[in-house]
């Protein structure tokens, strides 16, 4: 029984202090990290796993430790430009005035099936209608096409648009979110009398999403 708790404590701990790690770190998705910030993580996965095996959990909690700062340092570091180049890949040219750099495409291990994809991704199915198209350091395409085949923008009409607010929710599963609330300036009396209007009694019970949409109506979906 003793051998079960002080796995299960181990467990507990390693998991507890590589969460906060890991969440320290980055919120970025795998697609858009850095070499060392992925690089840190690997590393991480096997530093957080040696109390599973050798019990010692304090030198497992300072490798973690240790490894956030190095992290945090190249970040730190990458920001300055004189570093980036090291630290970080840089926009690569790929297209430019319709036609591929295939000596580039060559040194990105990238195929032209690859490309053709991304740029399908992009809205685009000839190449010829890109003026210049970049791939970026986290993995990504950016295509800017040419000035013929750019799309029309209300701009261009002159069309005035309306700023229009984004749809809140006021009531996630039954609880009222206060916060946004507090933002648009209405009090809760205001949303049950909202609610009241449309034949909610009980909140907690009936409503399942309340939402306040561009015109300000509150849109229900009931449980």
């Amino acid at each position: 029984m003793f051998i079960i708790v002080s796995y299960s404590i181990r467990v507990f701990l390693v998991y507890f202090f590589t969460y906060l790690a890991t969440r320290i770190m980055t919120k970025k998705a795998m697609a858009e990290m850095t070499a060392y910030e992925i690089a840190g993580l690997m590393i991480l996965a096997n530093v957080a796993s040696e109390p599973l095996v050798d019990k010692v959990v304090i030198k497992s909690v300072y490798g973690i430790g240790f490894l956030v700062i190095l992290i945090a340092v190249a970040a730190r570091l990458a920001i300055v430009n004189k570093f980036t180049a090291f630290f970080e890949h840089t926009a690569t040219k790929v297209i430019e005035n319709g036609q591929i750099n295939m000596e580039v495409l060559k040194r990105l291990n990238f195929s032209l099936n690859q490309l053709e994809g991304l740029l399908r991704q992009q809205g685009y199915d000839k190449v010829s209608d890109v003026e210049t198209a970049f791939f970026e350091p986290q993995g990504n395409l950016s295509v800017f096409p040419k000035a013929e085949n750019k799309p029309v923008t209300l701009k261009d009409l002159n069309i005035q648009a309306a700023n229009n607010p984004i749809t809140l929710p006021l009531i996630i599963d039954g609880s009222i979110d206060y916060v946004n609330l507090k933002h648009i300036e209405k009090s809760e009396s205001w949303l049950l009398g909202e609610l009241k209007k449309q034949g909610v009694k009980e909140y907690k019970n009936e409503v399942a999403l309340a939402e306040l949409d561009s015109c300000w109506n509150v849109v229900i979906l009931r449980k």
